[in-house]
């Protein structure tokens, strides 16, 4: 049986674009360096069949069991250079003068060339980079006698008179000035309302009267939490059968009055 025209393979690599083996009637090698060869104009990109490349990598991805995202969106980054790089070789092109190609601002395929060997040198610099950090060589530091030899070297000596010490504590004390501190943040004051308190309240309206209604006593407190305690205070004092509460109807005036067992 016949060999298909392109065949793809995945072996053991760091970077996903290594790790794709391309072999090709004129190319047998990484998918990177298939990318790298086309931009440098080693391999012509007309005779990649684009279409076979990505069939034989579907093919080849789906008998992965796993790791197959790395891969795929490498392989997509790729290929989007290949078609744009092939499309440009496939155009027809109007006939234009040299004049013309500079007013334009230059050529677009050449522009296209130095954009992808510009991000190949930042791609390879992080990639170096990665590898000094693994390999623990993390601390970049200059000999303390090349630093000062060159600090030295570099050092002009100034032509007026010195400055006086005293102009520096002048700008400091200009800046605080300028920027004064800010101010101390406000002072939470914590707030203690007891059940007992508001509980002693009721009972002190219930002396002077035998029945009172809730809203009148809380007329004038404007305190959401004191209006809150007050009622949790009436409750208590109604569960231990002090105090008798009784409501009408809803949102109508709650009638407070002792028991018979608290008058005794």
């Amino acid at each position: 049986m016949a060999q298909p025209a392109v065949q793809i393979s995945f072996v053991g690599a760091r970077r996903p674009e290594e790790a794709t083996h391309v072999r090709l009637e004129s190319f047998d090698g990484p998918l990177a360096l298939l990318l790298a060869l086309i931009e440098q104009r080693r391999l012509d990109v007309l005779t990649v069949r684009l279409g076979d490349l990505a069939g034989a990598y579907l093919e080849a991805l789906a008998r992965l069991k796993g790791g197959q995202l790395p891969l795929l969106s490498s392989f997509v980054s790729v290929c989007a250079q290949l078609i744009v790089i092939k499309s440009r070789a496939l155009l027809p092109r109007p006939p234009q003068d040299e004049a013309a190609i500079d007013d334009e601002g230059g050529d677009p395929e050449e522009e296209l060339r130095r954009r992808l060997l510009l991000y190949r040198r930042y791609r390879d610099a992080g990639q170096y980079l990665a590898l000094r950090l693994e390999s623990g060589a993390a601390l970049f530091r200059r000999e303390v006698a090349a630093a000062s030899s060159a600090a030295l070297a570099a050092a002009v000596a100034p032509s007026g008179p010195a400055l006086s010490p005293i102009l520096l504590v002048e700008a400091l004390s200009a800046s605080v000035r300028l920027v004064p501190p800010p101010p101390p943040p406000a002072e939470t004051m914590g707030r203690q309302v007891t059940l007992e308190e508001r509980a002693a309240i009721i009972r002190q309206a219930l002396r002077s009267a035998p029945t009172i209604v809730l809203q009148e006593l809380l007329r004038d407190v404007r305190d959401r939490v004191v209006v809150a305690v007050t009622f949790l205070a009436l409750l208590e004092m109604v569960k231990g059968r002090e105090l008798s509460a009784e409501q009408q109807q809803p949102w109508g005036p709650i009638e407070i009055r002792r028991t018979d067992a608290a008058r005794s």
